[in-house]
């Protein structure tokens, strides 16, 4: 395309910098072309060391897994822009386009100014062989895939729009560094994750040299805005800038800054199963807002197309907290994308997340969101249990001690020596019967006989494993109930599960004594009844 304009763009590339001088420089070069003392620029960027990143408007502890960042050796720094927590190290590169609005011809913040500005990096993928997309809101994609998440801020008249293209990428590093929705970090994470972001070199099968990238990218904002990019450096107003800034972006007070809105985020897993699928979600809720962050769908199932549940993640993306609303979303994308699935269809996807948004009742209750995700319900949600009186304990023998004489037994007699015999103690004084369940047939056999007694309802312990696996069984034996996830090592992690359905693991667990206690208190406040 021709040079719409005579008037060439810069080209500058400040090179590898620790993350407050990017933040600097970003705010130096903003500030600077709004006070007309800097040409429309379009720059590249890198972080060394790697930097944990959150948005503007974020909380640094509800976002980033800060003791782990600094043992590692990550820096934690806020940016300008608004969006999600990233993880930014030298596998990646920043691009960024800071002009007036004047000269972009777009509306701030509208759709069509961000899609248009990606454009150019699309261009620049598709000349290095990569068939990539805007994907709306924010991101860039291959075959469903994020390879670029983007961002901007405005600033009297001018604006910063940035993204972050995955040149090669570390999950494990991402999910280790990241407060995001997924599980304890095993391979199934992993593999989760690395379905929802790509690359460049997995997608190239190499990686090309940093400076055809930089050189793709150059002349894709040329092709999209019909302008001339000449390199440059800053200017002498900007180095100004940047040194007074500088000092701002290395303190405590601007990256641990409480966000606008002191909104507790909360991270929920739910489980759906039908004939033919099994279906979980993991959900990011912003209590404050009453939004629905984000949503991550895994599972056993069968899908066509594939890209099919990543389009049903970014529709549902910063959602209203409406069950309604959100399967009509779900519906949606089935219709646009005629989805064909074996067994389910949207309602039982929008089952799955209902199921991990139901645990924000035990906010209620005085429940941390860390707290409320660890308690599975079987047969109904927590406010419909908790209404119910509670009469029945359930406790596995592997939080036994394994020498102990009782550790095969449905008794106990307290002696301090492991959780169980505290939770006896915890039984007695919420006037419960404790039983002590010493194998998945007698669990069988408990359930059941408990329902014929009239048990309305009982609470248990178990690993979130354990559920998941024997949901069926559980809503089978139609006793409500809630399963409190239990600490440590369990016979899942050990892969020692089928020793543990016949009763004969051998390590010890350990229950989560705060947490039932807590459960319980939840009961006797829902009853009305308060402990012995």
């Amino acid at each position: 395309m021709a040079p719409k304009s005579s008037t060439p763009w810069r080209l500058l590339d400040t090179g590898v910098r620790r993350a407050a001088e990017n933040m600097a420089l970003d705010q130096a070069l903003l500030t600077a072309r709004a006070k007309g003392l800097s040409p429309n620029t379009v720059r590249f960027l890198q972080f060394a060391p790697p930097a944990a990143l959150v948005g503007y408007h974020q909380d640094v502890a509800q976002e980033i897994r800060v003791e782990y960042c600094r043992q590692a050796g990550i820096e934690v720094q806020r940016r300008l822009t608004g969006g999600g927590a990233i993880l930014f190290d030298e596998s990646q590169l920043g691009w960024e386009l800071i002009a007036a609005f004047d000269d972009l011809g777009g509306v701030p913040f509208s759709l069509s100014l961000p899609q248009r500005i990606c454009e150019a990096v699309v261009s620049a993928l598709r000349e290095l062989g990569v068939e990539a997309a805007f994907r709306p809101r924010n991101d860039l994609e291959v075959g469903g895939r994020k390879i670029s998440g983007t961002g901007g801020v405005e600033e009297n008249g001018a604006f910063l729009f940035q993204g972050t293209l995955l040149l090669d990428f570390d999950v494990a590093a991402m999910i280790r560094a990241l407060r995001i929705p997924t599980e304890k970090l095993k391979q199934a994470s992993l593999d989760s994750a690395a379905q929802r972001v790509t690359w460049l070199a997995r997608e190239l099968g190499t990686l090309p040299p940093l400076a055809e990238i930089k050189q793709a990218i150059w002349r894709g904002f040329e092709r999209t805005f019909g302008v001339r990019l000449v390199p440059g450096d800053l200017t002498a107003d900007e180095h100004a800038l940047f040194e007074k800034l500088l000092p701002r972006f290395d303190r405590a007070e601007w990256i641990e800054r409480p966000s606008r809105s002191r909104s507790q985020i909360g991270m929920f897993h739910g489980l759906h199963r039908t004939a033919e699928a099994v279906l979980h979600a993991a959900v990011q809720v912003d209590t404050a807002r009453g939004r629905l962050r984000s949503v991550v769908l895994t599972g056993d199932f069968f899908i066509a197309p594939q890209r099919a549940v990543l389009d049903i993640e970014a529709r549902l993306k910063d959602h209203r907290l409406d069950p309604a609303a959100i399967r009509q979303s779900i519906a949606e994308v089935w219709n646009e994308s005629r989805v064909r699935a074996a067994g389910f269809g949207p309602d039982d996807v929008a089952a799955a997340i209902g199921t991990a948004l139901d645990k924000r009742q035990w906010l209620e209750f005085g429940f941390s969101p860390e707290q409320a995700d660890r308690v599975f319900c079987a047969n109904g949600s927590p406010r419909d249990i908790l209404a119910r009186p509670l009469s029945l304990l359930l406790l596995p023998y592997c939080a036994k001690k394994p020498d102990c004489q009782y550790r095969h037994e449905v008794g106990c007699e307290p002696c301090g020596g492991c959780t169980v015999g505290e939770a006896f103690e915890l039984a007695e004084r919420f006037g419960l019967r404790p039983v002590t369940i010493t194998s998945f047939e007698h669990l069988m056999e408990v359930l059941p006989a408990a329902r014929t007694e009239g048990v309305k309802a009982y609470a248990g312990c178990c690993c979130a494993a354990f559920f998941q696996k024997h949901y069926e069984d559980f809503r089978a034996a139609r006793l409500p109930g809630v399963l409190l996830d239990i600490c440590d090592t369990t016979c899942y992690d050990l892969d020692q599960a089928r020793e543990a359905y016949h009763g004969r693991f051998e390590q010890q667990t350990r229950l989560d004594l705060p947490l039932l206690e807590k459960t319980l208190s939840a009961f006797a406040l829902r009853s009305g009844k308060g402990q012995r």
